[in-house]
């Protein structure tokens, strides 16, 4: 029986030497398993960041060219009204008789604002930027001194413009009822010549 004992006992022992065996080999395949999991996840997250990367970026490109696009047209904009008012300006130059210092005057701020026009046409919103940011960089003194002047005339055009505007409203702001009953009869004020008597 000691025999036998020994037997089973060894048979017990080598069972559990092959199950160990077996869990051990197991675990490494789960180990093996996992690490691929784990860098199949790592690689699909660095391709999710990468895509979500690229995707911002070219967001960001397509924001900057609509801006661009935006600035663009409105310095075209502002190129042809600049332009349009120094034609009127040097329409009423041209109109004026003699050679007053007014007319003179008029003549050079029509031409000054003729160049203007020429300037923006050819530079564009990028190439004004461009010369804004150099000449702040060459004269930061003389580039702040002028930003203030420029804020403190259009803040004054601005208040001036809103004495003038007095208690009658713009017929163009009002709705269209009241817009007729703000108008004189024939479209003219009754203090300038050509309204009907």
């Amino acid at each position: 029986m000691s025999d036998m004992a020994h037997e089973g006992a060894g048979r017990a022992q080598q069972a559990g030497q092959t199950a160990k065996q077996e869990a051990s080999a197991t675990a490494d395949r789960t180990r093996q398993a996992a690490g691929e999991v784990a860098g199949t996840v790592a690689e699909q997250a660095k391709a999710v960041t990468g895509e979500a990367r690229e995707q911002a970026g070219a967001e960001a490109r397509e924001l900057r060219g609509r801006v661009t696009e935006q600035a663009e047209s409105q310095t075209k904009r502002g190129a042809e009204a600049l332009r349009q008012w120094a034609d009127d300006l040097s329409g009423l130059a041209g109109k004026a008789d003699g050679e007053s210092p007014a007319k003179t005057l008029v003549a050079q701020v029509a031409d000054r604002g003729h160049r203007a026009a020429d300037y923006l046409d050819k530079q564009g919103a990028e190439g004004l930027l461009q010369d804004l940011q150099d000449f702040a960089r060459r004269r930061p003194g003389a580039f702040l001194g002028e930003a203030a002047l420029a804020g403190l005339v259009v803040g004054r055009l601005a208040k001036a413009g809103s004495k003038a505007d007095g208690s009658r409203p713009r017929p163009w702001a009002l709705p269209p009822s009241q817009a007729e009953q703000s108008l004189p009869a024939a479209g003219v004020p009754p203090e300038l010549p050509g309204r009907g008597v």
